[in-house]
């Protein structure tokens, strides 16, 4: 399959993913998720579902399993609108980039309100550069 026809299936799963999560799911927690992205293998028989939301662990462990096991349901929601040979099965995987954006924006707000006339910009500033070192490691 072209790379036109896979990036058209992807993007066709994660706008049905989305809505289906917004519109038709009875899940509160759902309202709060972020579809990322989305692969689909070669043969279309696995979906990898990345999605992102601002909580705690505890809380995105949970979400993540409460998706995985709503992923059957919607599956078969995706089934009418796919029009594929086999409907791929729908794996949701946590994606962090996210909260490191606003963890990065939040240390920049934190920058940019220190007084210009303090001796600690330096120190901030390192502080800044090891932090965005220490998200790119995870």
């Amino acid at each position: 399959m072209g790379k036109k026809y896979m990036h058209r299936i992807n993007q066709l799963v994660r706008r049905k993913v989305a809505q289906l999560l917004m519109e038709q799911s009875n899940d509160p927690r759902f309202s709060e998720v972020t579809i990322t992205d989305v692969n689909v293998n070669r043969d279309t028989t696995r979906a990898e579902i990345y999605f992102s939301i601002i909580g705690t662990a505890e809380e995105i462990a949970e979400i993540e399993s409460a998706l995985n096991n709503a992923a059957g349901w919607m599956r078969s929601q995706l089934a009418p609108t796919l029009r594929l040979r086999s409907v791929p099965q729908l794996v949701f995987i946590y994606d962090p980039s996210l909260a490191h954006g606003a963890r990065i924006e939040a240390l920049l707000q934190e920058l940019s309100e220190d007084n210009p006339d303090d001796d600690s910009d330096h120190d901030t500033v390192r502080d800044l550069e090891a932090d965005s070192d220490a998200l790119t490691e995870e």
